[in-house]
């Protein structure tokens, strides 16, 4: 395996970066300043690709922009599981909740930084803040789509608790399991949110399927175990963990998807030309969110492959999650809005929208598909289509919910059972 290999070079690649920010001190450029500005540059636009930097950087986000003016932001982690931390963002006189559910797809949560402080707006905001697989030792077990449902229903039972209504908003490959997790709380009767939004997720794959898509389903698990599959090296507490390691990650950035990449470092540039530091700060940090990358545990990724990409199971009706079939339509009391975007090359148009079909307990009036023209993948949760689109019609939705919420919660509830 590779692993191995590729870190004892990044290891050589930071110590001499390390030895190079020291040359302008010993005269080693005749120009000091100028190299500098170009080892900057370099440090920001291209060393991310080389995953020099071992942490993700941190959310840091400090205040929020209210109505009433700025407001402090407490930042704490409320709950762990051996794969996931729960990050709590909390302001003053937050009425409602809200859970973003983050993909498991490689970046890390910081990469939605931008979501998190748009929706502290609205409320208290809580994240999955996924632990890189690296890291997590062998006895913490297996992490495959079941356990992934298990640990959302776990969260997302905690935060019910509270005497405020919970909107759960999920992003691009977390859409599956979360509304997995929703549905098996539906047939068991739990209580559930007061609303759910699912954003680009391939929901029922087969429809219009992606470049990543037809890369999935064209391959076997044989095929994807043997060449997308590796392990964890000694130094990390992970050793011996297989995994869907970050550098073909990164490969898969760089050669498969690289129009992101391309705008954010044309946005750094374009903001170093104006001579604009507080545009080259946002930009770089964007930057440094968007490469920041996680090891996936393989039965994960494995199972996605499988179950979301190749059986489409959860549109088939034939998922089962620890013996129980999954079932969207026992869902009931919520709103439920999908969110496509119309320039989306990660997840093919209807993908998402395939689960206004699948809800169909739920009221006709309470399942609503939102499409936002010109909008590509990332632009669902970041940037000026986020703000100016996205953002608004989730507002809408949570306001419609809340009141729903509150009328529902005087109702008592009797514990409903959907067989498999």
């Amino acid at each position: 395996m590779w692993y191995a290999l590729v870190e004892q070079q990044r290891q050589w690649l930071r110590a001499w970066r390390a030895a190079s920010q020291y040359a302008p001190v010993f005269g080693a450029w005749p120009a000091p300043a100028l190299a500098q500005a170009a080892s900057s540059c370099y440090a920001d636009v291209f060393e991310p690709l080389l995953g020099l930097v071992s942490e993700p950087p941190p959310f840091a986000i400090r205040t929020v922009a209210l109505d009433e003016g700025r407001c402090d932001v407490d930042e704490r982690l409320v709950a762990h599981a051996p794969f996931c931390d729960l990050r709590r963002f909390a302001r003053a006189h937050a009425k409602r909740a809200v859970l973003v559910c983050t993909p498991l797809a490689g970046h890390a949560a910081v990469m939605m930084r931008e979501t998190v402080e748009a929706l502290l707006a609205d409320g208290d905001v809580y994240i999955t803040d996924w632990i890189n697989a690296r890291d997590v030792p062998l006895a913490a077990g297996r992490f495959g789509l079941a356990e992934y449902v298990a640990m959302l229903d776990a969260f997302i039972e905690s935060l019910v608790q509270d005497d405020r209504p919970l909107h759960v908003v999920a992003v691009c490959q977390s859409t599956f399991p979360a509304l997995g997790a929703l549905a098996l709380r539906a047939q068991r009767g739990c209580a559930p949110p007061a609303s759910v939004t699912l954003i680009g997720g391939p929901i029922d794959a087969r429809i219009n399927p992606s470049t990543l898509g037809l890369a999935a389903a064209s391959h076997s698990l044989d095929w994807c175990q043997r060449h997308l599959i590796d392990v964890v090296p000694s130094g990390f507490a992970g050793q011996g963990r297989p995994v869907f390691p970050t550098y073909l990650q990164r490969a898969e950035i760089a050669l498969v998807y690289p129009h992101r990449y391309v705008a954010l470092a044309d946005r750094y540039a374009q903001a170093i030309s104006r001579g604009d530091t507080g545009a080259v700060d946002e930009a770089r940090r964007a930057l440094a969110e968007y490469t920041a990358l996680l090891d996936m545990p393989a039965e994960y990724f494995l199972d996605t492959v499988d179950i979301v990409f190749q059986r489409a199971r959860l549109a088939n009706r034939t998922w089962r999650v620890n013996g129980t079939l999954v079932e969207p339509k026992a869902l009931r009391d919520i709103e439920l809005l999908t969110v496509e975007g119309t320039r989306d090359a990660v997840t093919g148009a209807g993908q998402t929208h395939a689960a206004l079909d699948m809800c169909s307990g739920i009221a006709s009036a309470a399942r609503k598909g939102l499409d936002i023209e010109e909008c590509d993948h990332y632009g669902l949760f970041t940037g000026e289509r986020w703000r100016d689109d996205v953002h608004p019609a989730l507002q809408a939705a949570f306001a419609r919910a809340d009141s729903a919420w509150l009328r529902h919660r005087s109702v008592p509830r009797k514990t409903r059972f959907v067989s498999g």
